[in-house]
């Protein structure tokens, strides 16, 4: 490599024979190295050849300039199009194509936009658009693209799209889903869309035609409704056209949730325990256990626990007892589960209600096959084992029940197969203290029918602690308003010296709502919470605790108005309530109900909702049980609970008091063994007594400043091959 020059030439480039470039430069003008050419300051061009030679324009003789090696160039701009070349061979003449339903001018199409849609409404309609269709044998395609968003934890919500007021069913919806596990502010940018044949039993024939986007729970979330949003910040858009059907009709088949056709039969199974002797002082491992024969793949199981719990042995530990199907515990929805926890040492059998709606076991869909179903004790996570013991001096039970996705029929509507309608809402973990208020623990449906009730059921830990004499109230509100037809729905843990016990155990309440102080509960989104304050005629507001270590849930339930003949398909029951029991009474009835069994092959499940304790006693046991008709329960068992405690290793100085919630749960087929009750009206009663084994009666009261009640239902007898206490 040699140094620039400076030079005034007229330069040829020559590559072979062929003259290049002729350019007239100024300055340090060319270096070259290995066939790449480039012009210096004065224009930098490369050029790139295997050889390149210089000479002089005006005497042709060579040049000898130093040379360096250039960079590679930009590329030169495309050359213009060849002539067009000639015209290949005319093809063979395809096959015969199916037929038109006519001119394409004879379809239509609308699209309807929005370029600020912006509703956050959580339920119901959205938008609409119109169509004015003009054939009979085509069909609508109908297509959404907007943006959608939920904001919530493990929630889902369905958008979907109906024509004139039905969804569509042949072939299949029109719509989309938004499901997330944590809870997320994301605003997703959505498109979906269909064709529609058929909207509910109606062909889509010709004229204007309502086709409007909606918005609701989804299938297999128990029907709650969470936070949505649509149309954010953005042009949304419905675009419907009409379109002629697929060439020869043939459409796949779709797979639903609930399969079309599909019409509710109830299915459970009442496994009973009497006294479960043999695991009463198990510390880990499985006090229970049956064999439940699923029947369909796309239903859900509901299972409860009925029956008495304790620990004891040690202080400042915690034992749990987990519902588990397959060995797995419940992931979809939650672990169904309860927990005791103590700051002391004390032996107190409670009756414990422990229930949960399950879909998916160990990450496994539930399938209609037999499944073993369990229920097993252990420790907490993170407590040592303590002493513990399940079922003693009572019945307990396990009650497995199929239930289909949650539908939405008009419960008014007594022309129309029945089909339970709920909503599931369970809690994890959900621990909350405070002396009033609301416990964070709500749950949400939108009722389908102007004279059906609601049923609320909340199941999980409650505690009342650290006082000397104290009372505190929990209770439903609806809508921000409490029940007032029948009844309020709430219970009450009233406490006498327990400021060193601090006992969290699990508890139920339970009710029937027809109307609020804000009216009859039409139809109509609703939204149920739990909440605490004082108990009547306390004046002082102590610290609660709801949902220690346990899952706590809220299942509501909408109950249409009772079936009155047996040809009816709606269920049969009813509910009876008396506010502020307070009763004393012993071996004899403390509270009735009537009901009028309308079916001859049936069974009752009864259900009685209210406070037990037992007092003045450090050593004692009293049992409460049903009666139907003035006779205990013989068909499978007895329908009990029992309360004993032995309060010696607590070493109190005074006998403590204790009144709690409780539920007393059992299905029942006759008063003699091996025989049915028949139809007819019954008088249905809860009585008092004592253990068996005791020959002393202890004080008892029953129903202590709050509102009891009984929950009676008439039932299908259960299938004994469907129900096997072993495989």
């Amino acid at each position: 490599m040699s140094g620039f020059g400076l030079l005034r030439v007229t330069i040829i480039l020559l590559i072979g024979s062929c003259s290049v470039i002729a350019q007239d430069l100024t300055g340090p003008a060319i270096s070259t190295d290995g066939g790449n050419l480039k012009f210096i300051k004065a224009g930098n061009v490369v050029f790139e050849a295997d050889s390149v030679s210089f000479v002089s324009a005006s005497s042709g003789a060579p040049l000898a300039l130093p040379v360096q090696k250039g960079d590679p160039g930009l590329p030169g701009p495309a050359g213009p199009p060849g002539p067009t070349g000639p015209g290949g061979p005319v093809g063979p003449a395809g096959p015969q194509g199916p037929n038109s339903p006519g001119p394409s001018s004879a379809n239509s199409w609308n699209q309807c936009a929005w370029s600020a849609l912006e509703l956050p409404n959580d339920y119901g309609y959205l938008a609409s658009c119109y169509i004015n269709k003009k054939q009979n044998d085509t069909w609508l395609k109908i297509a959404w693209d907007g943006n959608l968003r939920i904001a919530c934890t493990f929630c889902c919500m369905r958008w979907y799209f109906t024509v004139d007021g039905d969804e569509c069913t042949d072939p299949a919806p029109i719509d989309t889903a938004v499901f997330q596990q944590q809870t997320l502010n994301i605003i997703r940018q959505t498109s979906f869309s269909g064709v529609c044949k058929r909207a509910g039993q109606r062909p889509l024939t010709a004229g204007s035609k309502r086709i409007q986007l909606m918005l609701m729970e989804c299938r297999g979330f128990g029907g709650y409704i969470y936070d949505s949003y649509t149309g954010f910040d953005s042009a949304s858009r419905i675009i419907v056209e009409e379109v002629p059907p697929p060439a020869g009709g043939v459409v796949p088949p779709v797979v639903t949730m609930t399969p079309p056709g599909y019409i509710y039969q109830p299915h459970l199974c009442q496994y009973f325990y009497y006294r479960l002797v043999q695991n009463q002082e198990r510390n880990v491992g499985t006090v229970a256990y049956a064999y439940f024969t699923k029947l369909h793949d796309h239903t859900l199981l509901r299972v409860t626990w009925e029956g008495n719990l304790r620990k004891k042995g040690c202080n400042g530990c915690c034992t749990q007892w987990v519902v588990k199907i397959d060995g797995e515990d419940c992931t979809g929805f939650e672990k169904i589960m309860t927990s005791i926890y103590s700051a002391t040492d004390f032996d107190v059998f409670e009756p414990t209600t422990v229930s949960g709606i399950c879909y998916e076991a160990g990450g496994i869909p539930i399938e209609a096959q037999q499944h073993l179903v369990t229920f097993e004790v252990g420790n907490c996570e993170g407590s040592r084992i303590a002493d513990a013991a399940t079922g003693f001096l009572s019945t307990s039970r396990l009650i497995v029940e199929e239930l289909p996705h949650s539908g939405y029929v008009d419960l008014d509507n007594t022309t129309l197969p029945y089909s339970p309608h709920w909503s599931f809402c369970p809690i994890p973990q959900a621990q909350t203290e405070a002396s009033a208020g609301t416990q964070g623990i709500t749950c949400s449906m939108n009722k389908s029918a102007d004279h059906s009730s609601l049923l609320l059921t909340f199941t999980g830990n409650m505690k009342l602690a650290g006082c000397q004499e104290c009372c505190m109230r929990w209770f439903f509100t609806i809508n921000g308003e409490e029940c007032t037809d029948p009844a309020p729905i709430d219970a009450v843990i009233y406490s006498v010296h327990t400021d060193q016990m601090n006992i969290h155990r699990g508890s139920t309440i339970q009710g029937v709502c027809r109307a609020t102080a804000g009216g009859t509960l039409v139809r109509g989104a609703y939204t149920a919470a739990l909440n605490v304050g004082r108990c009547p005629g306390f004046n002082t507001t102590f610290i609660t605790s709801t949902g220690y270590d346990s899952t706590s849930s809220v299942v509501i339930e909408e109950l249409p108005v009772p079936a009155v003949s047996s040809s009816a398909s709606r269920p049969n029951w009813q509910h009876c309530s008396v506010s502020s029991l307070n009763s004393s009474a012993v071996n004899t009835s403390i509270m009735n109900c009537s009901f009028d069994k309308i079916h001859s092959n049936s069974s009752i499940k009864v259900t009685w909702n209210g406070n037990l304790a037992v007092e003045n006693c450090t050593m004692c046991c009293m049992r409460w049980y049903v009666t139907i008709n003035g006779m205990e329960c013989r068909n499978p068992g007895p329908v009990d609970a029992a309360i004993k405690q032995d309060l010696i290793g607590a070493r109190l100085s005074v006998p403590f008091d204790l009144h709690s919630p409780a539920s007393i749960s059992g299905i029942c087929k006759g008063t003699i063994p091996g025989e049915t009750l028949d139809t007819g009206e019954y008088v249905v009663g809860l009585t008092a007594g004592i253990c068996d084994g005791y020959s002393q009666t202890f004080d008892v009261l029953t129903g202590y400043n709050s509102v009891s009640r009984f929950i009676i239902e008439e039932m299908p007898s259960q299938r004994e091959d469907e129900c096997a206490l072993f495989g």
